[in-house]
């Protein structure tokens, strides 16, 4: 079956000049209105992995689902792609390292669905030991067996949670209330935390060892790949159960298998496998634990509530939005995790850094080589500098390079090009602005600030200015003397330019100026050069940059 595109909404005419967002799986309507409104939306299902790879090169964005998997091969073939958003939590199916390598930002939606698969796991959790499938489908057939399914109760029983994430965190609270003790095995939550919701922090193995019920709540990563093993089974309880609406492969299926067989697990409930759908792979060990009589499966609900639908839509909608406007969000996966609260003050200062970066591009000859030293002076810093970073290599790389620098591969680009980085924090408290000085190789400093949420460059080398780097400028030093500006405002006047703005710096010791011309066209390189040579001056020769 050919896939057919479905341009959406299908009454709105194509946006021209937008960007293109590709949807290869559904996505709630709510979510598909809000990306309409700005880009051009495609729904386009059931494509298969050669049709999705011939697609993918016309998109600026992607959203997918568990379906479908963003290879290297895929992402590669993708030169306008910026953004990946993954409606839901896990994002295993996203070649990660491929994207990062590619300045592709990969974001997801980590809360929209928490809920719904704590509700998930606590139905699974009921539905198993009260053997609430099999009892339906015998009573449905006209059977009437209670003693075949006794159950077994929750109160006073102990819930092993692995992984005491968001989602772990409200399938704890649910326990609660149903009577249960738990305890967790999490590496990045403290005791503190956990005791705050009733729960005791254990080490991994003794999780195993006490629990009644496991439930796994960790995403599908190398680490975590076959977790629950033949040698972690081992250490459970006889009779224990598990539950798993996390990710299929973090549950060795071979040995839960052995172990439902030997009676050692007295109970699965699963809402994910290794190989999904199972039926699509007939000799899979996914397709026979299906069929286990001691296993509840579901086909992968976990987030399949209309509540969670919408929320998930809008969440990663919203992301892929932000993204693609070049805003940090805060559920960027391969980028540093940043609060909502200090992206409001990291932003202004990382375009600030941008800013400078390019600057210092231009002023050094375009180098894009050697070292650049920065020392901020923040009143409120943070040693997590990586998205001011980010932005001064930016700056520093991307007007030369031709490939689109982001936060996501601005280290490795650095590394690449031999540009080393010194970074000194500050930590100023006094009365200022946000502060960056910036010193490229064997050039002047430059030296800027944020003011009421805006970049300004306020010292080039000696000189100092108060400007706004926007659109065409041209710079130079000269003598300061009069008739120099209305020989170069003639000069460019008779070549078509026109000047739109203009800042002159003067250094109180020695008879030099700083010009810098806002122009509304790009200056030829043969106008550049009657400009220097008009002026004669070789401490800051024209440069015309870009903005």
């Amino acid at each position: 079956m050919v896939a057919v595109p479905e341009r959406v909404p299908t009454s709105s005419p194509p946006i021209p000049g937008a960007m293109s967002v590709l949807l290869p799986e559904k996505l709630s309507d709510e979510g598909i209105s809000l990306l309409s409104a700005r880009f051009n939306v495609v729904k386009k299902l059931d494509l298969t992995p050669e049709q999705l790879l011939s697609e993918i090169p016309h998109y600026d964005a992607i959203i997918i689902r568990s379906g479908t998997k963003m290879t290297r091969q895929l992402i590669e073939a993708a030169p306008r792609l910026k953004v990946i958003g993954r409606a839901g939590v896990g994002v295993d199916n996203i070649d990660i390292s491929t994207a990062t390598e590619r300045g592709v930002l990969v974001v997801n939606a980590p809360t929209g669905n928490c809920v719904a698969a704590a509700e998930h796991t606590i139905a699974l959790l009921c539905a198993a030991t009260r053997h609430i499938s099999p009892a339906d489908k015998t009573i449905k057939n006209g059977g009437w067996d209670r003693s075949k399914y006794v159950g077994v109760s929750l109160v006073d029983k102990t819930l092993g949670v692995v992984g005491l994430g968001r989602i772990g965190r409200e399938v704890a609270k649910r326990a609660r209330g149903l009577g249960m003790h738990v305890i967790a095995s999490d590496p990045f939550t403290s005791e503190e935390a956990a005791a705050a919701i009733g729960v005791t922090l254990a080490p991994f193995e003794q999780v195993l060892a006490k629990s009644d019920f496991l439930t796994l709540h960790i995403p599908l990563i190398p680490s975590t790949k076959d977790m629950i093993n033949a040698d972690a089974i081992a250490k459970m309880k006889h009779g224990a159960r598990i539950i798993n609406a996390a990710r299929g492969g973090v549950v060795n299926e071979t040995a839960l298998l052995e172990a439902l067989d030997s009676g050692k697990i007295a109970g699965a409930a699963l809402d994910c496998f290794e190989f999904e759908p199972p039926f699509k792979y007939p000799d899979s060990v996914s397709a026979k634990l299906v069929q286990h009589p001691a296993v509840l499966a579901t086909p992968h609900l976990g987030a399949s509530t209309r509540e969670a639908q919408l929320d998930v839509a809008v969440e990663i909608a919203t992301a892929v939005r932000d993204s693609l406007d070049g805003d940090m969000v805060a559920t960027m996966v391969n980028a540093p995790n940043i609060s909502p609260e200090s992206l409001k003050s990291l932003k202004p200062r990382a375009a600030l850094c941008e800013a400078l970066g390019r600057l210092a591009y231009y002023v050094s000859g375009r180098m894009l080589h050697g070292e650049a030293i920065v020392d901020y002076f923040f009143p409120d810093a943070s040693d997590d500098t990586r998205l001011l970073r980010a932005g001064l290599i930016k700056g520093l790389m991307e007007p030369a390079l031709g490939v689109k620098v982001t936060i996501v591969n601005a280290d490795n680009i650095a590394k690449n090009h031999n540009l080393s980085i010194t970074e000194t924090n500050h930590y100023s408290s006094v009365n200022m602005d946000s502060e960056v000085v910036v010193t490229v190789r064997n050039t002047p400093p430059i030296e800027g600030r944020v003011t009421s949420g805006n970049p300004h460059v306020t010292r080039i080398g000696r000189f100092e200015v108060d400007l706004r780097l926007d659109g065409i400028i041209m710079a130079y030093s000269q003598d300061d003397r009069p008739g120099q500006m209305g020989l170069v405002g003639t000069l460019l006047g008779d070549a078509g330019v026109n000047i739109s703005s203009m800042t002159l710096a003067r250094d109180a010791n020695s008879s030099k100026a700083l010009v810098i011309l806002g122009l509304d066209s790009r200056p030829s390189e043969e106008l550049v050069k009657k400009v220097e040579n008009l002026i004669n001056d070789s401490e800051l020769r024209p440069i015309v940059m870009e903005f």
